[in-house]
């Protein structure tokens, strides 16, 4: 049964932010099923070079020799998915694999999530950019509750 599907449309204001999406079950379930997936996964290379110029001094001292902002490309979005159940942090794989789908179960859950049983009750995905330097950036978010027959 679907429980939540929602299409985002993000841009750098959210650049390291975390956005927190409540979802309430009324019923408990076998398994949860988070798919989530963002497109672009490599930050456009004229803003990669722009946004590596900037910082550059923070690693480099003027002394060094020349460090060419070229060579640290490609620059990749990073947005993982945390989870929660009332108020109990259950974990987060951090993978720039897109798309992902992440299965929390009693029985057992994917890399980076506590096995849990899927109970009624307040559970919380949180969206972490850990790295958003593209114009825009869609997300794609989709939970489905799952009964084994």
């Amino acid at each position: 049964m679907e429980l939540y599907s929602e299409t985002l449309t993000l841009d750098p204001s959210s650049h390291q932010k975390h956005l927190k999406i409540p979802l309430e079950l009324d019923r408990p379930y076998d398994e949860l099923k988070i798919t989530f997936g963002y497109s672009p996964k490599i930050v456009p290379e004229a803003v990669a070079i722009k946004r590596i110029e900037e910082r550059l001094s923070d690693y480099f001292r003027p002394e060094d020799s020349p460090v060419e902002a070229s060579g640290f490309l490609p620059l990749v979005n990073l947005i993982t998915v945390s989870l929660s159940y009332n108020g109990h942090y259950l974990g987060c794989h951090h993978n720039k694999k897109t798309p992902q789908e992440i299965v929390i179960s009693e029985k057992g859950s994917s890399a980076g999530f506590i096995p849990q049983a899927v109970c009624q009750g307040q559970w919380e995905i949180q969206l972490d950019m850990h790295c958003l330097l593209s114009p825009t950036c869609v997300v794609e978010l989709r939970v489905v509750g799952g009964d084994r027959a």
